[in-house]
């Protein structure tokens, strides 16, 4: 089993934000996933079982503002999720292969106090 569970967030402004930061986020909160599911996929073919769960964000599907990279970075994780299990079809492995995609809420860790004061909810505590 293979969970992707990383991520970080600046909980800035798109304008606010520098470049090297949203890079950042990106490369952790979805190219980290690609780069996870191409080493260990496939010995989870070759053994026909796996699972892959992707731990993306409610924020991958609805947008908040100051959360431009990291909506569109976890929504990044929801597609690869999607891909790789209609991938897997595809090969006839849905059967040994699973994929999961969790999309929480935004829960308090501190991660979010950028960008709390423009939700429309209140974080999880």
């Amino acid at each position: 089993m293979l969970i992707n569970n990383a991520g970080i967030v600046s909980g800035k402004g798109i304008l606010e934000n520098s470049n090297e930061m949203m890079m950042r986020t990106f490369e952790v909160n979805t190219i980290s996933h690609l780069h996870l599911i191409r080493e260990f996929l496939p010995a989870m073919i070759a053994n026909k079982k796996g699972h892959i769960v992707s731990i993306a964000s409610l924020a991958g599907v609805v947008a908040s503002p100051n959360l431009a990279d990291y909506s569109a970075s976890k929504f990044g994780a929801v597609a690869i999720d999607e891909s790789l299990r209609t991938e897997m079809i595809r090969k006839g492995m849905n059967g040994f292969i699973k994929t999961t995609c969790i999309c929480p809420f935004f829960i308090n860790t501190g991660m979010f106090n950028g960008a709390k004061r423009n939700l429309v909810m209140n974080i999880l505590d």
